[in-house]
């Protein structure tokens, strides 16, 4: 029974609608059953200029366990959600010049559901839902089969990305056009960006010169190399938490908003969260989107708890794998970001080994403008680029809405 009314579900979701509710924009939301009784809920916007045309940018959102609905609403989708749990359009929004999904992947977050036994435990169970996940999107909306594809998000998305394209290119599925990678503020290589926490926080001053050289850059310097060996989380945590607490602090709360440490720390995400959690309370949204009965959060902890050996594991190698397949690979990373730092960024990237290493570390910092402006640097090689943005923090599109949009329209038409 559960069956057949997905099915006829499903078959309702394939169709573009419009609603007041969501300003009118043109979407589709649906679910994609995964494994035995799994699935992973999507929200599809259409171009807002040529749906017809315009390429399929998927969006995910990091954790491991964080629904892309908190991006949606506040950084990179088409509205944002008021007080009064209204919405209001984004200008800004990524389906300017792009047909945009947000996907709650992997199987148990946000609105997707996770059967007994079947939470993904490394980033090849990521890759491989994903992949299965791409093809029942596809038979759903079969007008993106061959559609360039281009796979985006950010934080520990810089787990996720590598996986999926690796995957999709292992596959070389024809319906499947991946052009391209943009991996934001990714958590990407461990052994190389936990020393960055240290310098970070040295260079910023969040950190005295005693703390950093007596304590952070000595114990984090033992964390990479435990993590470079393959050791084990029991004798690696005690390092990296060691100088990554000192820095932030003990307490519940850190001393300072690790995702942009020119701001205070609001809540458990660092963000005050609490209009999108009512706004997708709501009984009508969630009939609206076809998952009545469902209760969204914003992160899940078991899914999180599922990947726990997972974060230290370097997918830099994953990334040099598509590279070389010609699928190019943005990687960017806001400056005001202690958590996943842009340091950090540019130290992974300089370390992974490929057939272009040598020419990317000796490419030099070029200014990237937009609309006249220098809003970062950016240096590249081949099919692989760096982008620093300036004055921005983890989440790029909330705080540099222009620059974000400007970047990824450059990096799906070039």
């Amino acid at each position: 029974m559960r069956n057949s009314i997905l099915f006829f579900a499903i078959l309702g979701f394939a169709l573009c609608a419009q609603n007041p509710l969501f300003l009118n924009e043109t979407y589709t939301s649906g679910l994609v059953n995964i494994q035995k009784s799994s699935d992973i809920f999507y929200w599809l916007f259409e171009s807002r200029s040529n749906p017809s045309t315009d390429p399929l940018v998927i969006w995910l959102t990091g954790g491991p366990g964080c629904s892309s609905e908190l991006a949606l609403f506040t950084e990179n989708g088409p509205f944002t959600v008021n007080d009064n749990l209204t919405l209001d359009s984004n200008p800004n929004a990524w389906n300017n010049n792009a047909n945009l999904v947000f996907v709650d992947q992997p199987v148990g977050t946000g609105f997707s559901n996770a059967g007994k036994g079947e939470l993904v435990k490394n980033e090849e169970e990521v890759g491989e839902d994903f992949y299965q996940f791409l093809l029942g999107f596809l038979e759903q909306n079969p007008q993106y089969i061959g559609r360039p594809l281009f796979v985006t998000g950010e934080s520990y998305a810089g787990h996720y990305i590598p996986a999926i394209g690796a995957e999709l290119v292992k596959q070389s599925n024809p319906k499947i056009n991946l052009q391209g990678l943009a991996i934001g503020n990714g958590w990407v290589d461990p052994e190389v960006q936990q020393p960055s926490y240290g310098q970070y926080a040295y260079e910023n001053k969040l950190i005295s010169a005693f703390q950093y050289f007596t304590v952070v850059k000595p114990a984090l310097a033992v964390c990479s190399q435990l993590i470079g060996i393959d050791a084990p989380l029991f004798l690696s945590n005690p390092f990296c938490n060691l100088g990554y607490q000192t820095i932030v602090g003990y307490g519940q709360t850190p001393k300072f908003n690790v995702y942009d440490i020119r701001k205070p720390c609001i809540g458990s995400l660092c963000y005050n969260m609490t209009n999108v959690d009512n706004f997708l309370a709501r009984n009508d949204v969630k009939a609206a989107l076809g998952v009545s009965g469902r209760t969204w959060q914003e992160c899940s902890n078991t899914v999180y708890a599922a990947l726990s050996h997972d974060e230290i594991v370097n997918l830099a190698q994953k990334v040099a794998y598509v590279l070389e397949s010609g699928v190019k690979v943005l990687v960017y990373s806001g400056d005001q970001d202690f958590q996943c730092n842009y340091l950090g960024g540019i130290a992974w990237t300089n370390a992974m080994e490929w057939t272009q290493q040598e020419a990317f570390q000796n490419a030099e910092f070029q200014s990237y403008n937009v609309n006249g402006q220098s809003a970062g640097e950016i240096k590249g090689a081949g099919n692989f680029q760096f982008l620093r943005v300036y004055q921005a923090g983890h989440m790029v599109p909330m705080d540099q809405p222009i620059v974000a949009l400007h970047m990824l329209n450059s990096f799906i038409s070039s």
